[in-house]
């Protein structure tokens, strides 16, 4: 089988008002679909996605460089192909478009691979399990009011199942963070699991303070409380409070984590199966977080982390946004607060045409 040709795509879709300002900038994300075509007529379908820049620069990456690389070449070599690309794009750099491009080939291209021998992608991995329980974080932007933020929390846990709650925390003083806790912990009751996120923008000082002030609230982790290249502040805050730390998101590949993992800076490693390339590298960062104790719990896209969750022995949760659900002709199953791997060949990742005909840009 060879690679004959690619298509790209790039959307914009929106996002809940919630998020604006104390978030994201932008009102919309940015999706780049792709098409990889065969000689044999199995297309892969993968994607990539920013918060709103970059997209185009993506696309472009895709529709150049990536093309010119694996056009000819046997797509079912999956691994070498991820890393000969990420060789050959080395000097464009190690983080940012190059990966998340070939984030999104490396899709296409199991995708593809799932497809040619009629199995579903677990049965290739290796599969552990067939659900992984989710926690939802929907509930808990800053930008909710409180009432309404208890009462998404309780249809996702109470009525839905959900295990817990994750609510972003630091951007308004201590004591209304500790009262949003207070409040779902009243309302959750003491069963049901709390996770704060800070995304970054605290200081090692009040990283501290927040989490001495919050962790009567029985926090199963503080997630990213500072900035990720300050890897001696992780380790002084995790000496001060009683809460476990989490981090990865915006990690960009294993160089990124490795650190983190062999010094155990953190207790969670919460690698986005995307922003690290794909499964392929996805897959490689278990492995090492597994090697030193740690267990993996992934950031967002829920369709793929369900996937490779099933297949790592250090599985802990899938992490529920399901923003691109609704767009994917065949989304996984979700029911009683688990997330399903599926049963059948293909990753599921062709977008709908009336998605792509709504959030195209030209």
């Amino acid at each position: 089988m060879k690679i004959t040709d690619i298509k790209t795509r790039l959307l914009h879709t929106p996002v809940e008002s919630a998020l604006l300002n104390k978030t994201k900038s932008r009102a919309f994300m940015e999706i780049i679909l792709l098409e990889i075509q065969t000689d044999e007529g199995i297309t892969g379908h993968g994607y990539t996605y920013t918060d709103g820049f970059g997209g185009p620069a993506i696309k472009t990456l895709l529709d150049t460089d990536i093309r010119a690389l694996i056009v000819g070449r046997d797509p079912m070599d999956v691994k070498a192909m991820v890393a000969y690309v990420l060789w050959e794009l080395r000097q464009a750099g190690f983080a940012g478009i190059t990966v998340l491009g070939t984030a999104a080939m490396d899709l296409a291209l199991w995708d593809i691979y799932s497809q040619a021998v009629h199995l579903p992608i677990g049965k290739i991995l290796g599969q552990y399990r067939d659900k992984v329980p989710m926690y939802a974080s929907v509930a808990g932007w800053i930008g909710l009011p409180m009432e309404e933020m208890v009462a998404r929390a309780r249809e996702l846990v109470v009525d839905q199942g959900m295990l817990g709650i994750k609510i972003q925390v630091g951007r308004a003083p201590i004591e209304i963070d500790q009262k949003r806790l207070s409040m779902l912990r009243d309302a959750l009751g003491a069963e049901a699991k709390l996770f704060v996120d800070a995304n970054t923008i605290l200081d090692v000082p009040t990283a501290i303070r927040l989490g001495k002030a919050i962790q009567d609230y029985d926090i199963f982790w503080l997630e990213e409380p500072i900035p990720l290249r300050d890897t001696d502040g992780h380790a002084q805050i995790s000496q001060h409070i009683d809460i476990p730390l989490a981090t990865g998101e915006n990690f960009f590949g294993i160089r990124d984590c490795d650190e983190y993992i062999r010094r155990r800076l953190v207790s969670y490693m919460q690698a986005d199966v995307i922003r690290v390339g794909g499964i392929t590298e996805w897959m490689r960062i278990a492995a090492l977080a597994d090697a030193h104790g740690m267990r993996m719990s992934p950031h967002f896209v829920m369709e793929m982390t369900t996937e490779v969750q099933c297949c790592v022995q250090n599985s802990l949760f899938v992490e529920y946004i399901p923003w691109f659900q609704q767009y994917f002709v065949d989304p996984i199953h979700t029911e009683g607060g688990f997330a399903y791997a599926r049963q059948k060949p293909g990753l599921g990742l062709a977008f709908k045409e009336s998605v792509i005909a709504q959030y195209a840009v030209d």
